[in-house]
């Protein structure tokens, strides 16, 4: 599989950045799989993948920084030749928000354990103020683990073990984490990596009012492999 980086900000865009959202394509091309859409991720997709040619999206959760262009792309897809709603993994609630997806473009499902096209899709519960999920996708003998926005967790330890390349959530600083927090920090993401014995990984959910660098100094003390998700790359899992 290979994973492009549409947008690696949270929880608002850096000048000239985006907001969480993630490209997979497996190894034939045959399937793609967007997850997350954050604020100024659809003009990147643009620039790859028209939207109608995705077989599906998965929300992690619905805070704005990780769907909101989603409500644009229903437009990209309404006049395209796309036959059939675009199929939608996204949480029950914030009811509200999930309100705001409902349209005759979008097939909306629950988090739940399925096969889309050559990927394998599995999730579990985020600790994060809404409801969400981590996600692990497995394809072209291959797992990549997209932690979502969270906080610490036993589970994602078991979840994310011998992955080969880990996406994970470094939104704080050491210095600024707590238990309460709704974010893991860079320095959390290097210790993840290293104990779950990850083949790669990659910091986003980068707040730009922190300096990336410090960021990722941080994850390497525990995993010095550690690298920034940076915008339009493409990455082999």
């Amino acid at each position: 599989m290979y994973l492009t980086i549409l947008g690696n900000n949270g929880p608002f865009p850096a000048p000239g950045g985006a907001c969480s959202s993630y490209l997979l394509e497996s190894d034939s091309g045959e399937t793609k799989l967007l997850i997350d859409a954050g604020t100024g991720s659809l003009a990147r997709l643009m620039d790859i993948a028209r939207p109608e040619t995705l077989d599906a999206v998965v929300l992690s959760h619905l805070h704005f920084d990780h769907m909101s262009d989603l409500l644009p792309m229903q437009y990209a897809l309404q006049f395209s030749a796309r036959e059939r709603p675009l199929p939608l993994f996204l949480p029950r609630r914030p009811e509200r928000v999930r309100a705001l997806l409902e349209c005759p473009y979008y097939d909306l499902f629950d988090h739940e354990d399925i096969a889309v096209g050559e990927m394998r899709l599995r999730f579990i519960p985020a600790v994060h103020p809404v409801e969400g999920s981590c996600v692990a996708v497995e394809g072209d003998g291959a797992k990549f683990v997209f932690t979502g926005d969270t906080n610490l967790d036993p589970a994602l330890e078991l979840f994310a073990d011998g992955c080969d390349l880990l996406l994970a959530d470094a939104g704080l600083s050491r210095a600024d984490w707590t238990e309460k927090k709704p974010h893991l920090s860079a320095s959390h993401c290097g210790a993840l990596a290293r104990d779950v014995r990850a083949g790669a990984l990659l910091l986003t959910h980068l707040n730009p009012l922190y300096d990336p660098q410090a960021l990722l100094d941080e994850a390497r003390r525990d995993y010095p492999a550690a690298e920034l998700a940076r915008l339009g790359e493409r990455y082999r899992v």
